[in-house]
């Protein structure tokens, strides 16, 4: 999948919101897995001058331990339940709490959907409580 449907995914599991706060709370989330990876394809290729192939390719930059750190902990999946967990048990019901559970429950389903897709470019969703990493044969 790829951000927008992600987004839309989200969007579709929690149709009935009808407010702007937290729909965008919904879009914010959908987009906040994959957010890293944009900030950092916009440096690499737009600022550091990178080429296509020294980014993505075999070894490159994506690769790097560094990076992939930052990436696979915008994708942790333990993480994201934490912060549902406390914003649910907060404000159930009303208010930026309920906007903070519907962030990261549409990032949770953002991940839930990556993860049987991604085989190379995979993340390590249950970080900090592992470093496995699923290697996807669909992917």
């Amino acid at each position: 999948m790829n951000t927008p449907s992600h987004i839309a995914a989200s969007l579709l599991v929690w149709r009935d919101e009808k407010d702007w706060l937290p729909i965008s709370a919904i879009v914010v989330g959908g987009l906040l897995p994959d957010l890293p990876m944009v900030g950092f394809y916009a440096y690499q290729k737009l600022w550091a001058g990178h080429s296509e192939s020294e980014i993505w390719g075999a070894g490159g930059l994506y690769f790097q331990s560094n990076w992939q750190l930052l990436f696979d902990l915008f994708n942790s999946i333990p993480i994201f339940i934490v912060i549902a967990a406390v914003c649910y048990y907060f404000g159930q019901n009303f208010g930026y709490w309920r906007c903070g559970y519907l962030l990261a429950a549409s990032a949770l389903l953002h991940m839930l959907c990556d993860l049987p897709v991604h085989h190379d470019d995979g993340h390590r969703h249950f970080l900090p409580l592992s470093n496995w990493k699923f290697a996807s044969p669909v992917s």
